[in-house]
């Protein structure tokens, strides 16, 4: 059975939807990233959000702001606001949601709190991602799903392609020279190969 999915709008201009009064037992829940490969652990994590209350508002951070604070993703932000729309437990998103967590969208869109995972968050200064939301009570954490994340499933791509392109050439992988470590490195530290 197929149920309505808000559509996708932008933070600055929320729908009539936003703006109901919410009940005084609802609980509306905040979540936030870039979703990049949106894989089962980002789903994994939205299941545990949903059950610490009614309804989940997940922030989706825009090409600029992944770039600037963490890389490039490998998805475009329209391609990511769509696939998280899509998970069942997400019932709205906001496109081009802050990098760091602030109070006064968690206010916009009625929220109690915002969840994330165990796993740290920093910005592109080394700064806790979720320090407003933590210092004024309003943050809630769930578990990570161990075995699984986006820098995983990229480094499987890579060793892929350099198997691939041995295998159909016989020659070696332009891939070879991208270190997995190095790369690892990139992913965690931002600042590496930023210009």
């Amino acid at each position: 059975r197929l149920r309505h999915r808000p559509s996708v709008y932008m933070a600055e201009a929320p729908p009539a939807a936003s703006l109901r009064k919410k009940s005084r037992s609802e609980i509306r829940v905040w979540c936030d990233g870039c979703y990049d490969l949106c894989h089962f652990g980002h789903a994994n994590s939205f299941r545990q959000a949903k059950a610490m209350g009614d309804y989940l508002v997940v922030g989706v951070h825009s090409d600029e702001a992944m770039s600037f604070n963490k890389g490039p993703p490998v998805m475009t932000e329209q391609e990511r606001y769509k696939m998280v729309q899509a998970v069942k437990w997400v019932d709205e998103v906001v496109e081009d949601a802050p990098y760091c967590t602030q109070l006064k969208v968690l206010d916009e869109h009625q929220c109690d709190f915002c969840v994330h995972g165990d796993d740290i968050t920093s910005d592109a200064d080394g700064l806790d991602a979720y320090r407003h939301v933590k210092e004024a009570g309003r943050f809630r954490e769930c578990k990570r799903t161990a075995g699984i994340s986006t820098s995983d499933i990229v480094n499987r791509l890579l060793r892929i392609a350099r198997n691939y392109e041995k295998q159909s050439s016989g020659k070696e992988s332009p891939f070879d020279e991208i270190d997995s470590q190095e790369l690892g490195q990139y992913i965690q530290n931002p600042q590496i190969g930023r210009a």
